[in-house]
């Protein structure tokens, strides 16, 4: 008698078990793949010449090359610093496109960022697109173009500023900056994954 209900505790608990191991698979399953959701955007740009036009398709671009997506707001110091770092290292833009991206819209206006980040006479001058309402736009699925539940900033998991990033043709990161003040040797790094890219 013992033995048997030594066995149907054994197979109670095992059954118990089960289904948390079972729950705990799905919840790895449901992160694995929303870490390899893709996201890819339309945003107005602040409609500069250097801009390429009044709306930038992200895909688009990325079909030129890998794109180096920055993200900024106008009082970032390191967003500044890295801004002057990048101007100023004459990146061969057919091998990394630049562009800036507002990050903080619902607290600062697009005005403030052109005057930041568009006007050239400006030290924060940007002479690449800049784009901005991240904040209140739909990313859209990168494979279906429908659009998604979630803002720009929200898909690509809602970033501080300064966030430096590159990705690949098909929208995936490949390479993110660790530094909040402005390094030529990550920029330089980031330079030579972009290059691999197109080897």
């Amino acid at each position: 008698m013992r033995k048997i209900a030594g066995f149907l505790l054994t197979i109670i608990l095992l059954g118990a078990s089960a289904g948390c191991l079972g729950e705990g698979t799905q919840e790895e399953l449901e992160d694995s793949e929303n870490e390899e959701k893709r996201y890819t955007f339309t945003l107005p740009t602040l409609g500069r010449d250097v801009d390429g036009g009044s709306m930038l398709d992200f895909t688009s671009e990325l079909e030129q090359a890998p794109i180096l997506l920055f993200w900024v707001s106008s009082q970032c110091q390191g967003c500044h610093e890295w801004t002057e770092g990048i101007r100023d290292s004459n990146i061969n833009h057919s091998i990394m496109q630049p562009v800036t991206i507002h990050r903080y819209g619902n607290f600062e206006t697009s005005e403030k960022i052109m005057q930041v980040y568009g006007n050239n006479s400006s030290d924060h001058y940007s002479p690449w697109p800049v784009v901005v309402d991240a904040h209140s736009r739909l990313a859209l699925d990168f494979d279906t173009r429908e659009p998604s539940e979630l803002s720009v900033v929200e898909a690509f998991g809602n970033l501080p500023t300064p966030s430096l990033i590159l990705l690949d043709k098909n929208g995936n990161i490949v390479w993110e900056a660790s530094s909040y003040w402005y390094s030529a040797d990550q920029l330089e790094e980031a330079r030579r994954v972009a290059s691999g890219l197109s080897d």
